[in-house]
C-alpha cells in the first residue's frame, strides 16, 4: 500500500472523502493524483493517465481549462465570500434558467444531494404529502428520503426508519409499476424523482413514452414531477436534457457541469412551487451557497458550452468512440453491450439481445470483465470509473487518437476474460454454439476482492423493500428515441442523438452512488 493512501487511512475514513474513490469495488489500490491538464491526470509517481472518468462527469471541458481556471484566479483575488447578493449569483441564474420554459426560478447550493434534498421539501411543502416515489436503481444523494435499504438494517446505517418508510419503490421503465404505487397510497405521493437518463446503474435510457407517462400520470394524481439531471444537465446539450426527450418537469435539481469543477448543486422548476422559498414557508439555505468563486467557474464553463459546435463536436466524439468499440467486439467475436448517449457511455456484459431496461438487468451482469478492464486499462495508461455501474464520458478535449486507442486495448483486454460474453452476428467464423473461449479464469487478489464484495451484494438484494429489484438498462437495439426540439436559447445549438448499441431486438411488449 502507497505511504500516501496509510496516511489518509489514518485521518479519514476510506481514506477518502467519498467511497467509490477507494476503488473497493476494482479491487485495485487507490489512484493517487498530483495534478490534472486536459485530458491527462498525473499521479504523485509522474505516471500520466488519459481520463474516462472526468471527476465523475463534470469535468466536460477537460482537467483546468484556461477560461475556468483563470476566472477561478480573478475572483479569488476579487474576494472569495461575500455572504450577500453578488452579481454573479444572479447572472448564471439567468443563463440556466433561459434554457427551458419550466425553470422560471432557480437556486444555488453547494451539492446535487443538497438539489435534490431541496426538491423533495419543498414537493412535500406544495402538496402537503410526505411519501416520495422513486425508481430501484436509481442514486439522488445521501440523505435518509432517498436511501435503498431493508428496514432491518436501517438503524446500523444510521437511517430513520419512520423517514424511510416514505421512501416508495417503482421500476424504471415500467409506468404500470407507478401506477400501482399510487393505487396502493392514494393521495399520498408528494414528488416522483427520476433520472430523465439513469446514469448511476451503468447507462439506462428511457423507453419512449415512458417518462411522457409520468408526466400524465403525476398530472392526474397530483404529484410533482422531479427530474434529477445532476449528472445530464449541461452534458447533451446546452441547458437540461428534458428540453431533448419532450417532457417537461415540475423541478429539476443540477450539479457538476454548472460549476465547472467547483461544489455546487441547483434546483429549479415552477414559480408557484418555488414561492414557497420567497415566503420561508419552506427552510433552506447555506454559508456556501452561491458564492463567487462557484458561480464565476459556472459562468466560465458555459460560457464555453455555448460556443456554436460545441455539443454537435461532442457528439461525434462520443459515436467516433462507439463505431470502434463495435468495430472491434465483432472482430473479437465478443457479444457485450456498448451504451452511448452524446458523450456518455458505459458498457453492459450481457447479450446484445438481451433487454436491459431496469436495475436487475444491469445486477445480472458478471463483475469480473470489468475488473479486468479497469486494472488492464489503467496498466496501460487510462482512468476508468471505479465500479462497474458508473458511466464514463468524452470531453472536449479528448482527440480521435485517444478514442480509437481506448477502444481497441478496451476490447482486447476483455477478449481476455471468460466472464465477457461472446458470439454475435458479426463474427460468423465462429461456429453456432461453440463461442471462443479464454484460457481459465484469473484468479488474482483483485478479482478475488470483487468477487468477495459481489457476494455480498447479492446477498443483501435477498433483502430488497417492497417493489426492490431495481432499475433495469435500456433494452438494445430500437430506433432512436423520438426527441423533441431543445429550446436552447441559440438556434444553432443542436440536439444530441440519443443512441444504443446497433442490432440490438425491439422491446416485445412497444413501450415507449456516492462518488
Amino acid at each position: 500500500m502507497r505511504p500516501e493512501i496509510k496516511r489518509a487511512l489514518h485521518s479519514i475514513p476510506i481514506g477518502a472523502s467519498s467511497p467509490l474513490r477507494a476503488c473497493r469495488n476494482v479491487g485495485t489500490d487507490p489512484l493517487v493524483v498530483a495534478e490534472a491538464r486536459g485530458q491527462y491526470l498525473h499521479d504523485v509517481d509522474g505516471t500520466r493517465y488519459a481520463d474516462f472518468m472526468y471527476g465523475f462527469g463534470p469535468l466536460i471541458l477537460g482537467h483546468a481549462p484556461e477560461a475556468v481556471s483563470s476566472a477561478i484566479a480573478r475572483q479569488a483575488a476579487a474576494g472569495t465570500l461575500f455572504g450577500t447578493y453578488c452579481p454573479q449569483e444572479t447572472e448564471l441564474a439567468e443563463r440556466i434558467t433561459e434554457t427551458a420554459g419550466h425553470l422560471e426560478q432557480l437556486r444555488f447550493v453547494c451539492s446535487g444531494t443538497e438539489a435534490v434534498m431541496s426538491t423533495l421539501r419543498l414537493a412535500r411543502a406544495y402538496t402537503g404529502r410526505t411519501r416520495v416515489l422513486r425508481f430501484n436503481g436509481g442514486y439522488h444523494g445521501h440523505f435518509d428520503l432517498v436511501q435503498n435499504k431493508d428496514e432491518s438494517r436501517m438503524r446500523d446505517a444510521g437511517l430513520d426508519p419512520a423517514a424511510m418508510r416514505s421512501n416508495l419503490y417503482a421500476e424504471y421503465n415500467d409506468a404500470a409499476s407507478v401506477e400501482r404505487a399510487f393505487a396502493e397510497h392514494p393521495g399520498e405521493i408528494a414528488a416522483v424523482v427520476v433520472e430523465p437518463i439513469a446514469c448511476n446503474m451503468s447507462l439506462v435510457l428511457p423507453e419512449d413514452g415512458f417518462l411522457a407517462g409520468l408526466r400524465r400520470i403525476c398530472d392526474r394524481e397530483g404529484a410533482l414531477l422531479v427530474f434529477d439531471e445532476v449528472i445530464t444537465g449541461f452534458r447533451l446539450a446546452y441547458g437540461p436534457a428534458s428540453n431533448l426527450l419532450g417532457t417537461a418537469p415540475d423541478l429539476t435539481a443540477f450539479g457538476k457541469i454548472i460549476g465547472g469543477g467547483t461544489p455546487v448543486g441547483a434546483f429549479g422548476g415552477r414559480r408557484d412551487v418555488m414561492r414557497l422559498l420567497d415566503e420561508e414557508r419552506v427552510l433552506q439555505g447555506g454559508t456556501l451557497a452561491g458564492n463567487p468563486l462557484t458561480m464565476a467557474a459556472g459562468l466560465a464553463t458555459l460560457g464555453a458550452l455555448a460556443e456554436p459546435g460545441f455539443y454537435e463536436e461532442l457528439e461525434r466524439k462520443g459515436a467516433l468512440l462507439e463505431a470502434a468499440v463495435e468495430r472491434h467486439r465483432a472482430e473479437h467475436g465478443l457479444d457485450f453491450q456498448f451504451v452511448r448517449t452524446g458523450s456518455i457511455f458505459a458498457f453492459i456484459f450481457v447479450p446484445r439481445a438481451a433487454r436491459v431496461r431496469r436495475k436487475a438487468d444491469v445486477a445480472a451482469q458478471a463483475q469480473s470483465p470489468y475488473t479486468t478492464l479497469y486494472a488492464g486499462m489503467r496498466e496501460g495508461g487510462y482512468h476508468l470509473a471505479p465500479d462497474i455501474e458508473e458511466p464514463m464520458y468524452v470531453s472536449a478535449v479528448t482527440p480521435d487518437a485517444t478514442l480509437e486507442d481506448f477502444a481497441a486495448r478496451a476490447v482486447a483486454l476483455l477478449a481476455t476474460d471468460p466472464d465477457t460474453p461472446r458470439g454475435g452476428s458479426p463474427a460468423r467464423r465462429f461456429l453456432p454454439g461453440r463461442p471462443r473461449r479464454s484460457p481459465a479464469p484469473r484468479t488474482t487478489a483483485a478479482h478475488r476482492a470483487v468477487e468477495r464484495r459481489e457476494a455480498d451484494r447479492r446477498r443483501a438484494a435477498c433483502t430488497t423493500p417492497p417493489h426492490g429489484g431495481g432499475r433495469r438498462r435500456r433494452h438494445a437495439r430500437s430506433a432512436p428515441l423520438p426527441l423533441a426540439p431543445s429550446t436552447p436559447p441559440r438556434a444553432d445549438r443542436a440536439a444530441v442523438r440519443v443512441t444504443r448499441t446497433p442490432d440490438r431486438p425491439p422491446p416485445a411488449d412497444g413501450t415507449g452512488h456516492e462518488h
